[in-house]
């Protein structure tokens, strides 16, 4: 088994190839915009660099759907289980997410985009606490929607776990849970200062984000109790396509922050979320192509997809300090056609790396029959008893 069959072959099998699309194409997204921001791009190519903002929304609905569709099936249990249902889901999602995220952390530390720092200056990036209500600074800075996602994971199922516990339905619940996350983050955009006419200085800050997760649970919601709704839904793709495209071109224009009031500009991130969140479920009815080749492709981006987002910056900052150390920085780096195969390549080599050396002995031992947060705490108990 050759290496790129190696960690195809330890993926689920009931992957779904059109969620795989989706992942890849958010992924990539995120990681050709930064790519133009280097090297000499034709002018017209340079312009589409903002495109890696949508990547970032995609995947937000994209993982409110996935997520969403796990805590609806659990959240089922929860009144019986109790506080364990919640720490069971908080367990495997941080098993997933937070290794990954302390590697590159301490990386950053040495080799961050904005120049080395020390922990005791950065350690609040450790609990998330760099964006939740305020500007971010430059450093780790593509940790920023780790936060969301990680805010994300520990409120919504807390608040729904409540929710069941005062006597509420899992489908009731869900709903006003679900409302919740949309309706507080729109009041938010509105309702708190948002200092400059940036469009980042907005989509960096956690609470201004929840809702693009939220409405991808929406549809995991609709999936789950309403799935005739869901299949059309899919089956009439082109219009939330149609909607996504003009607000991309919109935002090519300077939208939302050449709008005159706070309400428009917050509408706008909420259309964003509502247009690719209704993508989903024809990205999900989506089915592997004829070509081998480009279904392996996808397969592997999408396996790798996490490492590649974290660690795309990085890639590209040891090829540029390769090319100064060498001395092919004029020749190489201010050519886009031998500079980007070369970074895509780093990318990708790098990611590989991380996912076989960091990411994948974790979800192994998430994934060990028999051990979990329950059964980690239970033998705290038993030690700390025996001393």
């Amino acid at each position: 088994m050759n290496n790129l069959q190696a960690p195809l072959a330890a993926a689920n099998n009931n992957r779904s190839f059109g969620l795989d699309v989706c992942r890849t194409l958010a992924c990539l997204l995120v990681v050709f915009g930064h790519m133009l921001g280097h090297s000499t791009p034709h002018p017209a190519l340079a312009g589409l660099a903002f495109l890696a903002t949508f990547g970032v929304d995609l995947f937000f609905c994209l993982s409110g759907f996935l997520i969403g569709r796990i805590l609806l099936k659990e959240a089922a249990h929860w009144r019986e289980q109790k506080i364990r249902g919640l720490t069971e889901f908080w367990y495997r999602r941080w098993m997933r997410t937070l290794p990954l995220y302390f590697f590159f952390f301490f990386v950053s530390l040495r080799f961050d985009w904005a120049g080395a720092t020390t922990f005791v200056q950065q350690f609040h990036y450790l609990v998330f606490a760099q964006n939740f209500a305020w500007n971010m600074t430059d450093f780790y800075r593509l940790s920023w929607s780790l936060a969301v996602e990680e805010w994300f994971y520990y409120t919504f199922p807390l608040v729904m776990l409540l929710m069941i516990g005062l006597g509420t339905g899992v489908k009731r619940a869900a709903m006003i849970v679900i409302v919740l996350f949309m309706v507080v983050p729109f009041l938010a955009r509105i309702g708190l200062p948002i200092q400059s006419a940036r469009y980042d200085d907005a989509r960096y800050i956690v609470l201004y984000r929840l809702d693009a997760i939220g409405f991808g649970v929406l549809v995991a919601y609709v999936y789950t109790w309403y799935r005739p709704a869901f299949e059309r839904l899919a089956r009439f793709w082109y219009v939330p396509l149609t909607f996504a495209a003009a607000l991309i071109v919109l935002t090519r224009q300077g939208l939302p922050w050449t709008l005159g009031s706070k309400f428009e500009q917050s509408l706008f991130f909420t259309c964003s979320a509502i247009f690719f969140a209704a993508l989903i479920p024809a990205f999900f009815s989506l089915r592997a192509s004829g070509w081998s080749l480009l279904n392996r492709f996808v397969k592997y981006t999408s396996l790798i997809s996490y490492s590649i987002y974290l660690g795309h910056i990085f890639a590209f900052i040891l090829v540029i300090n390769i090319l100064n150390r060498y001395g092919l920085h004029e020749v190489v780096y201010n050519n886009p056609w031998l500079a980007y195969p070369i970074f895509i390549a780093c990318v990708y080599g790098l990611a590989h790396l991380t996912y076989t050396f960091v990411e994948k002995p974790f979800l192994k031992l998430r994934d060990i029959n028999g051990f979990s947060m329950s059964g980690f705490l239970k033998g705290l108990q038993r030690f700390n008893a025996g001393k």
